[in-house]
C-alpha cells in the first residue's frame, strides 16, 4: 500500500532536518519532505498522513518557523487528517521542557479534529516535565533527544515509523469497512 504521505520539519541547527533525511531513507516508498519555513499552508491539506517535525526551545518554546504559522494552522482544516509528530529536545539542560513544542502542536491539532497517531513511550528518558506527555502517560508522538541520545535515534525512529505505518494502515482499513 503506497501513503501519500509528507515529513514537514522546522529547524534552527538541522537537528530536525536531519532526522527528516533519515527518516525519509527509512520510510522505504516516496515521501516529500518540506521545510515549514516559507511553505504554502495549502501543503498541509495535500496528504494522508502528515509527519511533522519540531523541536523545543529553552524553556519549551516553539521554533521560530513554526512559530510564525502556529495561529494560521486555525485557518486550515485537520478534521480526520492523520498525523504522526516527532519532537527534539534536550533532556539534560531543558529537563522541566522537554519535548514541550511537541505537546502544543499536538494539542493545537487535536483541539481541531485530528487523528494523531505514533504516541510514544516516556521510558528511557530522563526528564523533569513535559507538555509533551498526553493523558495516556506517553510522549504524543516521538521524542528524541539528539545532544545527550542521539546514539537511539536511528533505532528509534525505525521503530517509530514502523508503528506510524501499521497505525495509518489499521485506520485505513477502517474507513473501507
Amino acid at each position: 500500500m503506497s501513503i501519500n504521505a509528507a515529513i514537514i520539519y522546522g529547524t534552527e541547527t538541522g537537528n530536525t532536518e536531519y532526522i527528516a533525511d533519515l527518516m525519509k531513507k527509512e520510510w522505504n516508498e516516496d515521501i516529500d519532505v518540506h521545510n515549514v519555513l516559507n511553505m504554502d499552508l495549502a501543503i498541509f491539506e495535500q496528504y494522508e498522513l502528515l509527519i511533522l517535525g519540531i523541536p523545543s526551545w529553552y524553556d519549551g518554546q516553539l521554533q521560530d518557523d513554526w512559530d510564525e504559522i502556529f495561529e494560521d494552522l486555525e485557518t486550515l482544516n485537520f478534521k480526520d487528517k492523520i498525523i504522526a509528530i516527532y519532537g527534539l529536545g534536550d533532556q539534560q539542560d531543558w529537563g522541566l521542557y522537554f519535548v514541550d513544542a511537541l505537546g502544543a502542536l499536538a494539542r493545537k491539532l487535536l483541539s481541531q479534529g485530528a487523528i494523531l497517531i505514533g504516541e510514544w513511550p516516556i521510558e528511557g528518558y530522563q526528564f523533569v516535565e513535559s507538555l509533551g506527555i498526553n493523558d495516556a502517560g506517553n510522549f504524543y508522538g516521538l521524542a528524541l533527544d539528539e545532544d545527550w541520545q542521539s546514539e537511539l535515534s536511528e533505532e528509534r525512529i525505525k521503530t517509530w515509523l514502523t508503528q506510524v505505518k501499521t497505525e495509518f494502515g489499521h485506520l485505513q482499513q477502517l474507513k473501507v469497512a
